[in-house]
């Protein structure tokens, strides 16, 4: 008998990592949070693959540890932490031709240990590559969609804006109740 699994990713990458950074004020007070979810490769993939793609987002996740440099174009303005700017970048190069995220953290008494925010992780409704199109899988029991071998740039990119819109209104239906009223979501 085959087990039915899935496949949970993590679009963000390395990228992701030194745009995050806790927030140093009352969740009342307004935050812009920036991830990296454009990702048409992982698009690409869902079309060949006939795999839903299911929008996600985990309020307070950035809450969790500090980063000591990350990346924050704002940041570069400042001329005091221009350093630290620079540094943020550096480490994000670093980690981009090492194919790992090298990130210097900290949480609670400044040690590896999480501060522990309320999390709250919202799932939207799964998006499907080609719409209005579904299939059973060679074992007919699992759903999947429609393949597409050789996608377009086109597909790919108009499979990408569904899910960014997606995920921005997931984003924007649930921050109240999570406890982020005045947050921005910025993907990039």
């Amino acid at each position: 008998q085959i087990e039915e699994e899935n496949l949970f990713i993590l679009p963000g990458g390395v990228a992701e990592i030194f745009y995050s950074h806790r927030r140093r004020q009352p969740n009342s007070l307004p935050f812009t949070q920036t991830i990296k979810a454009k990702r048409y490769g992982l698009m690409k993939l869902s079309l060949q693959t006939g795999a839903r793609i299911f929008p996600a987002f985990v309020f307070g996740a950035s809450d969790m540890l500090d980063q000591l440099f990350h990346v924050d174009q704002n940041v570069a303005s400042k001329e005091k932490d221009a350093k630290a700017f620079d540094i943020g970048l550096m480490m994000q190069s670093i980690s981009r031709k090492l194919k790992g995220g090298i990130a210097l953290y900290y949480g609670q008494y400044y040690l590896p240990v999480p501060h522990t925010p309320k999390l709250s992780m919202v799932l939207g409704d799964p998006i499907y590559p080609v719409e209005n199109t579904s299939e059973r899988n060679v074992n007919g029991n699992k759903l999947t969609c429609k393949r597409i071998a050789n996608p377009t740039d086109a597909q790919v990119k108009e499979l990408m804006d569904r899910y960014v819109n997606a995920l921005q209104c997931l984003f924007e239906q649930y921050k109240v109740e999570a406890g982020y009223p005045n947050d921005r979501l910025v993907i990039t």
